[in-house]
């Protein structure tokens, strides 16, 4: 029996519905919460440093345009000057969810000279917070400078961050210090550097959280399972229907066999772009390559390690290639095991490896090469006619912060030559950037 509807048109209408489902999700209005609203949240009240709403301090100049005037003639203890909106009703330990939101939209005009303008939200965890304790609610904070708030901002919610002085002060388990506005109790804008003398002016004319409705990431993998699933049936169709004709089910496997021979053209075209060394399990060259790019980038500077197996051509032909290719597989697992997670190492390509360390102390990474240099010099591996000796030599150099690593690439190749004419089995340490010759380590 033929079916009803055809693959192109289950096809079609899974593109359609896609198609359509993506733009009504880019259509889809964002959920916006405005904090100045009226009936949203209580207040805002001003911070000072007495507790009293219209100070001397600290004083509203137009309480509906939510413009307030702050000077302190005299240094006080405490010297507060900003509003807070409270987001708890009449149960002080029910805030609001705003992990909902995504970024807060946010327009001030400032005039002073402070350094920043903080922006905070208060969280509320009844797992350490007390209601006595207005400060045991996890405080999250992020300084914007005046230079930023020249222009409307868009804050992303993951700005905000817990700061070390509220980690310190309540000395929590690490779990709790983790940011979480999933019951937000207030949120502030204040000036938190003052000096008497000073006068300080601001404004907040929008405050408003944005978020999505639906979350993107759960339609896009709505849609990938949907696809899965659509796909998954048609696979079932199709073995469904081999069953009934011996003919269909030839030219089906006809195609599978096609289609699997493609696969594994595709997939060995895949293995020789991958970052992988088949022979040792660490990064080749195109996958050092890469990470090399992404420290550069950073520009933190990095200190970069050239080892050679020492006669390795030697080895091959006295033992044999199999040999030759544990000697390199013991080589790249005793450096590895002696490595720092944050280090990155791989094959640079024949009997040559490459380690490169975060940060800029050439001599601590020469240390690490005298290490692995003795490491690899006790290895024990056995060849037909006895035990390989087996040695490595070592290049040094220092690649510093904005410099170039292929410049660096090229002094630590130097070392490496200098540690191989000097006798091998040894650490040289470029210091070009200081003088002309390579030092020895070790």
């Amino acid at each position: 029996m033929k079916p009803n509807l055809s693959y192109p048109s289950l096809l079609t209408a899974g593109i359609a519905l896609t198609l359509a489902t993506l733009a009504g999700l880019e259509l889809l209005p964002a959920r916006t919460l405005d904090l100045k609203a009226p009936g949203v949240a209580n207040g805002p009240y001003l911070v000072t440093a007495d507790g009293k709403q219209d100070g001397h301090n600290v004083r509203w100049l137009d309480e509906k345009r939510l413009h307030l005037r702050c000077h302190y003639p005299e240094a006080k203890p405490f010297m507060g000057c900003g509003l807070t909106f409270v987001l708890t009703h009449q149960d002080p330990t029910r805030g609001m969810d705003l992990s909902r939101y995504d970024k807060l939209n946010l327009e001030l005009v400032y005039k002073g000279n402070a350094p920043s303008v903080r922006l905070a939200a208060r969280n509320f965890d009844p797992r350490f917070a007390k209601v006595e304790d207005a400060n045991s609610a996890r405080f999250h904070s992020v300084n914007l400078r005046p230079r930023d708030i020249t222009k409307p901002v868009a804050l992303e919610l993951s700005e905000l961050t817990v700061p070390e002085w509220w980690i310190h002060q309540y000395n929590l388990d690490r779990a709790y210090n983790r940011p979480s506005l999933e019951n937000a109790s207030a949120v502030s804008i204040d000036i938190p550097y003052l000096e008497a003398g000073q006068t300080h002016e601001l404004e907040v004319r929008r405050l408003t959280l944005e978020g999505q409705w639906i979350s993107h990431d759960r339609v896009y993998l709505g849609i990938l399972c949907s696809w899965l699933l659509g796909a998954s049936l048609v696979v079932l169709r199709g073995w469904g229907q081999l069953r009934v004709s011996h003919r269909r089910q030839q030219r089906e496997i006809d195609a599978l066999t096609l289609r699997t021979r493609q696969l594994r053209i595709e997939q060995e075209q895949l293995r020789r772009l991958a970052t992988i060394d088949e022979l040792t399990g660490v990064l080749n060259r195109r996958g050092l390559e890469q990470a090399l790019d992404d420290l550069e980038e950073q520009a933190h500077g990095m200190t970069l390690v050239l080892v050679d197996i020492d006669h390795f051509k030697r080895i091959n032909d006295r033992f044999g290639h199999d040999r030759g290719d544990e000697v390199l597989r013991r080589v790249a697992a005793v450096v590895a095991g002696n490595l720092r997670a944050s280090d990155i190492f791989g094959r640079w390509g024949g009997e040559e490896f490459l380690i490169a360390c975060r940060g800029t102390r050439i001599r601590d990474a020469a240390r690490l090469a005298e290490k692995l240099r003795e490491r690899i010099e006790r290895s024990e591996i056995t060849g037909p006619v006895g035990r390989i000796e087996l040695t490595a030599s070592f290049g040094v150099a220092l690649a510093p912060p904005g410099g170039s690593t292929a410049d660096a690439l090229k002094r630590a190749d130097a070392a490496l030559y200098a540690a191989k004419d000097a006798g091998r089995n040894r650490v040289e340490m470029d210091t070009s950037l200081q003088s002309d010759s390579p030092t020895t380590v070790g």
